[in-house]
């Protein structure tokens, strides 16, 4: 307090050497020191001045007094900071420095406008000042609230310029800011270029700050492609290829950065990185081991990468990776395995390399993400049908058998995905037709509907294969399907319901369980679903089950399914249509009881009007089940469809027709009318009928047609007052045509009608020269025979028939017949006589 300026200068520089201490640092604050020094600060001495600031540079070291010294000193440190005298501004910023080192007292320092003073005296002469005033500014910067004032105040283009002042502290001290910095904010091309330089430093500890600068620019920043200019990735390869371990985690963490960019593709087979990467594992540490990981992880993003690291081995490098007991390693682990098995034509590559048994040591982690990674990776794997070989070979299903029961959703749907997967391949249906099949069908009843949706896809894609489908028979395959579909109504898991249930109908010891379980009650309930698919599956599975024995069909329309067969006969769409017109000649055949229901619950009609459809297999399908209806013993159902107009109908539809297929079984159809007298009536009535038939029979491709022609000619020839109608319908020459085909069945069709015919007499000759004769003769040595004998005998009864029959045989051929004896020695005698007298 003294007035002296000599005495004031020697007590602070006394006090400045007290506090040297730190006993005396204490007690020096307690007596208000720093008020003292206050007082003082007014004079314009320089050499006062600077012991002031002295004083406080070597208080500020006492850390539990910096934020009192904050609090009353910084307007004096500050005001020092400007002043003319260059030690005592470096005393000062050394000071602040060493107060900043508390970050509690940043809030204080940026109120008094320190920063700006400092940032000043960046650019001062004096290297000295420089170094303390970058000390003070890598102090601050420890705050992360106070980057935005630095910033606004342009601290990174004045530590830029910091490169030209050629002081080592400096450079390790610009680095050191330019590493907290960066979590903030980018740096320009200068920037960069300055950070490179520190890089490059002597000193390990600048080097460091620098790496950690990088890694922390590459992870925040959006244009990486400066990066890539500078030349970053060759430049961090280096520092991997280097012997300096404490840089090798920050640097594979900026290559974790950069390698999320797909500028890393370029020239990424030429450019080292896997190959340096690959080779740091074997002495890595658990941090270098976790960026690694990572590292592969954001290149297996990249599609362009993943056949060049499948080649370089990244596959065997990751299984050595998974040894390691830590959570991000891990989970980067299966994040590569799954992104790499994206890929299709590589998925059997992973598996040979390994893969696959990385996959099952890293199932067993605890990090939920890292399952969720390692299920992706497996549902991947088991969409390669080379995979399942190698899975078959080996017997390695096991994996996914103990995912699908693991307590983890994600393992859960992935099993059900990979088995859908499987169950589309021969060697994987053979691989799951042990063990799999049983988990399958456990899924089926699991309570998330994924899980669901995806089990009953495999069902019905095993269920398709003749080899698997016995064995989901034998493990309940059909009870727990039939409860599913019951508790279930999502469309999805409902339409491969149905359609597990259509392909396991096909098997015969299949379909006496289902009937027995009344699986087709269920069926019907799914043939009304919304879902056209689900229809569909649901009609083709009940036609299916209809082709069974006398017993399972009454069976089955006893559980009801008459009344949804006649609602999905009506129901627009033609696949369903024609699987209900099957349905229904399968259920008429063999059982008259079914018939009478059939036919009572109005079929008849709508089968008819499936007939006029233009859609041919619809057409076919409905004269099938017309003609399973009409084979009753019952006359009931034939009349039935005479009264409905079906005469008229298939008038109609024989006109139209050209398909053979049709054709044979409206004939077919008419030939079992016709056997009641007065239908046949009706059917001759309509002048029409016969020549249509005769010239479909001309014209027919297939025996089945020719057969059917001929019976339903057989038929009619049998009344006399209609053999004027068949010989107006040319049908004469058709019977002869019969009876010349190979066909055994047409040929006693056709022998039949010409015994019948020849008992006409106004017939007789016209038939033997229109060349029944020889065919006939040639009959007498099959099943038809005995019609062809009679007819001979009734030919022969013309006497203008005697020499032709002689003449191609007929003599000797009736001789051999049993029966004919007398007749025969009557007709050889007339044909003797006869050409004798010719001759």
């Amino acid at each position: 307090s003294s007035d002296n300026k000599h005495k004031q200068c020697l007590a602070i520089s006394a006090l400045r050497r007290l506090a040297s201490s730190a006993k005396n640092k204490a007690v020096l604050f307690q007596q208000g020191i720093l008020l003292t020094l206050a007082n003082a600060k007014n004079s314009k001495d320089r050499d006062l001045r600077r012991e002031i600031a002295s004083c406080l540079c070597a208080l500020s070291l006492s850390s539990r007094h910096r934020l009192d010294m904050a609090q009353i000193a910084t307007p004096m440190l500050i005001e020092s900071a400007k002043s003319n005298d260059s030690e005592t501004v470096r005393l000062s910023l050394s000071a602040i420095a060493n107060v900043a080192v508390e970050s509690n007292t940043h809030p204080v320092l940026c109120s008094a406008d320190a920063i700006e003073s400092i940032i000043h005296r960046l650019s001062h002469a004096l290297t000295g000042i420089k170094r303390e005033a970058i000390r003070s500014i890598s102090n601050l910067l420890t705050s992360v609230d106070l980057h935005p004032t630095f910033i606004r105040h342009d601290v990174i283009e004045c530590l830029i310029q910091l490169q030209t002042a050629g002081c080592e502290d400096c450079d390790c001290l610009a680095a050191l800011s330019f590493s907290k910095l960066s979590v903030s904010t980018g740096l320009s091309n200068e920037g960069l270029k300055y950070v490179l330089t520190l890089l490059k430093s002597k000193h390990k500890i600048t080097r460091k700050y620098a790496a950690t600068a990088l890694r922390n620019l590459c992870a925040s920043s959006d244009e990486e492609s400066a990066f890539f200019k500078l030349g970053i990735p060759e430049l961090m390869i280096e520092v991997l290829n280097g012997k300096e371990t404490d840089l090798d985690v920050l640097a594979a963490a900026t290559l974790r950065s950069l390698s999320c960019s797909s500028i890393i593709t370029d020239k990424f087979a030429d450019n080292g990185i896997l190959y340096t990467v690959i080779r740091s594992i074997s002495k890595a540490t658990v941090e270098l081991k976790s960026q690694i990981a990572a590292i592969f992880a954001n290149l297996s993003e990249h599609l362009q990468c993943q056949p060049v690291m499948i080649s370089r081995g990244v596959v065997k490098a990751i299984d050595g990776l998974s040894t390691n007991d830590h959570g991000d390693t891990l989970k980067d682990c299966a994040r590569a395995l799954a992104n790499l098995c994206s890929a299709e034509k590589v998925q059997h590559d992973i598996y040979r390399q390994g893969g696959f048994k990385t996959l099952d040591t890293l199932s067993h982690a605890d990090c939920e993400t890292c399952k969720r990674y390692v299920a992706i990776a497996l549902r991947f794997m088991a969409s390669s049908v080379e995979v399942h070989r190698s899975l078959y070979a080996e017997d390695a299903l096991s994996l996914y058998l103990g995912i699908s029961t693991s307590d983890s959703l994600d393992y859960q749907r992935s099993a059900a995905a990979s088995f859908s997967a499987m169950s589309q391949s021969e060697e994987g249906r053979l691989m799951m037709k042990k063990d799999g099949i049983s988990a399958v069908l456990r899924l089926c009843s699991h309570a998330d509907q994924h899980v669901r949706r995806n089990a009953v896809c495999a069902v019905a894609n095993l269920a398709a294969s003749p080899e698997t489908r016995q064995y989901i028979a034998l493990k309940g395959g059909v009870e727990v399907i039939r409860f599913a579909s019951a508790a279930n109504s999502d469309v999805d898991f409902l339409r491969d319901a149905a359609r597990t249930m259509s392909s396991l109908a096909v098997d015969t010891a299949i379909r006496e369980a289902m009937v027995s379980q009344e699986v087709p009650k269920a069926l019907s309930k799914l043939a009304k679903s919304a879902d056209s698919e689900t229809q569909r599956f649901a009609s083709l599975a009940l036609c299916n089950l209809c082709v069974g024995t006398q017993k399972q069909k009454e069976s089955i329309v006893q559980q009801g399914v008459l009344r949804i067969l006649l609602f999905i006969l009506r129901y627009p769409d033609l696949e369903i249509e024609r699987r209900a017109s099957l349905a229904i000649a399968a259920l008429s055949l063999g059982s008259d009881e079914n018939r009478i229901q059939i036919v009572g619950s109005g079929f008849v009609r709508s089968l008819l009007e499936a007939t006029s459809y233009p859609d041919l297999k619809l057409r076919h399908f409905a004269l099938l089940a017309l003609n399973g209806l009409v084979l009753s013993t019952d006359p009931k159902t034939k009349h039935h469809v005479a009264q409905e107009n079906g005469i008229s109908s298939l008038l109609s539809v024989l006109k139209s027709c050209k398909d053979d297929e049709s054709v044979h079984a409206c004939i077919y159809l008419l030939g079992s009318l016709a056997e009641n007298v007065d239908i046949l009536k009706a059917i001759i009535d309509m002048d029409s009928f016969l020549p249509l038939v005769v010239q479909k029979l001309e014209h027919a491709e297939s025996i089945e047609t020719k057969r059917s022609a001929a019976y339903f000619l057989a038929l009619v020839s049998e009344y006399p007052e209609y053999h004027r109608r068949l010989q107006e319908a040319n049908a004469l020459k058709s019977a002869v045509a019969l009876i010349s085909l190979v066909d055994e069945e047409s040929q006693y069709y056709g022998a039949f009608a010409l015994a019948l015919l020849a008992k006409n007499k106004s017939f007789q000759v016209p038939l033997t020269k229109m060349g029944a004769v020889r065919p006939l003769v040639s009959a007498m040595h099959s099943n038809a025979r005995h019609w062809a004998a009679l007819a001979l005998l009734k030919l022969a009864d013309n006497f203008n028939n005697h020499i032709t029959i002689a003449e191609e045989g007929g003599i000797q051929a009736l001789l051999q017949s049993q029966g004919a004896g007398v007749t025969v020695a009557n007709l050889a005698k007339r044909a003797f006589d006869d050409l004798c007298r010719k001759t």
